[in-house]
């Protein structure tokens, strides 16, 4: 794949949900004991909301088509977890604060090219 040019970026902050307590230690105190499955990945939803807080999006000079995308090129953690592309050919992926620091930092560099390579879609 060629390579393309990022013209900028822009950041906002991810809208954070309420989190709702977790009642397991209340009914357990009442002798109310069960499995609760679906606890580990509540708690993996929780943390990727709250360690990857910043929805960045980059302008890239050449659309791309829709899919999930890992841009070569970007620093490592800018790319840990793809970026995503929709209609209008802007990628689109939630950073971490250490993250948003290095791709910053790249972008303040005078080359600012990358390799889109798209992410096959789970079968």
């Amino acid at each position: 794949m060629p390579e393309i040019r990022v013209n900028g970026l822009s950041v906002r902050p991810r809208r954070k949900r309420m989190a709702l307590p977790d009642l397991g230690g209340f009914f357990m105190f009442f002798g109310v004991s069960g499995t609760d499955h679906g606890r580990a990945a509540r708690l993996e939803r929780r943390f990727e909301l709250e360690h990857f807080s910043n929805v960045v999006t980059l302008d890239l000079a050449s659309p791309l088509g829709p899919g999930q995308y890992v841009l070569r090129g970007l620093p490592h953690e800018a790319n840990k977890r793809g970026w995503t592309v929709e209609g209008g050919g802007s990628a689109t992926g939630h950073l971490s604060d250490d993250g948003l620091e290095e791709l910053r930092a790249w972008m303040g560099q005078g080359n600012r090219r990358v390799q889109a390579e798209a992410i096959a879609p789970p079968a």
